[in-house]
């Protein structure tokens, strides 16, 4: 398969028989005329733009997997009938794709993806929001709400997951990567909404704490990148 880092939290997967994208909202993909699924996690300006629906190739095969807070009337209404609107904990099948969604610890979803026989996590922005200077109860309250919905990916064989490393977080920006790590892991994970600052990458890889995990983290430093994987 083909990974390509579009631009904060959005990834373009190739594999076989169709493509995966990830939270688009500006940037180019690469062309391709296999049958492509479109996810988004939640209606934020980072994470969504109605410019998802102009990305399609004439004939192209189409699915839109939208959360649900995001408004039916940002959909074009020549894609609703390829649109689907989930909600936090549930199961969908579509096409080649099945999924389960997870409750973001601030708006929408996160996926879990299985396809052509590899399983994907993308976290939206399902992340530990722990932040200096807020009240201590509030950081104990989110990591709990966190790690709580982390238990869900306990157990499973992932094989390409997108977690956020996010360095306005300053100190704490390692927490939602080390988490993910300690809860489930895979065997390639892409950091995601870094805001622009891919300093946070080799930080956390270099952090001798994080040496077990350091190899599966991608070396992200450039919208455009590509990996094969």
């Amino acid at each position: 398969m083909k990974v390509t880092f579009i631009i904060h939290s959005c990834y373009f997967v190739e594999l076989t028989h169709c493509c995966l994208l990830f939270d688009y909202y500006q940037g180019d993909i690469p062309q391709t005329d296999k049958p492509l699924y479109v996810f988004h996690s939640h209606h934020h300006d980072d994470h969504f733009s109605p410019q998802v629906f102009q990305l399609a190739r004439p004939g192209q095969e189409v699915h839109y997997l939208l959360s649900d807070d995001i408004f039916r009337h940002r959909v074009p209404e020549k894609a609703l009938e390829n649109t689907l609107f989930v909600s936090p904990r549930k199961l969908y099948e579509v096409g080649a794709v099945r999924v389960a969604t997870l409750r973001s610890t601030d708006l929408g979803v996160a996926f879990l993806i299985e396809c052509e026989g590899k399983l994907f996590y993308h976290a939206g922005d399902l992340n530990c929001w722990v932040w200096d200077g807020a009240p201590r109860y509030q950081n104990d309250y989110m990591t709990k709400l966190y790690t709580d919905e982390l238990t869900l990916l306990s157990g499973k064989n992932i094989d390409v997951a997108f977690v956020p490393l996010d360095p306005r977080q300053e100190a704490d920006f390692d927490l939602g990567m080390k988490y993910f790590f300690q809860a489930a892991g895979a065997k390639h994970v892409f950091p995601m909404h870094m805001w622009g600052d891919y300093s946070v990458v080799p930080l956390f890889k270099s952090t001798p704490t994080y040496k077990e995990f350091a190899s599966k983290v991608m070396d992200v430093k450039e919208p455009g990148q590509q990996f094969e994987l």
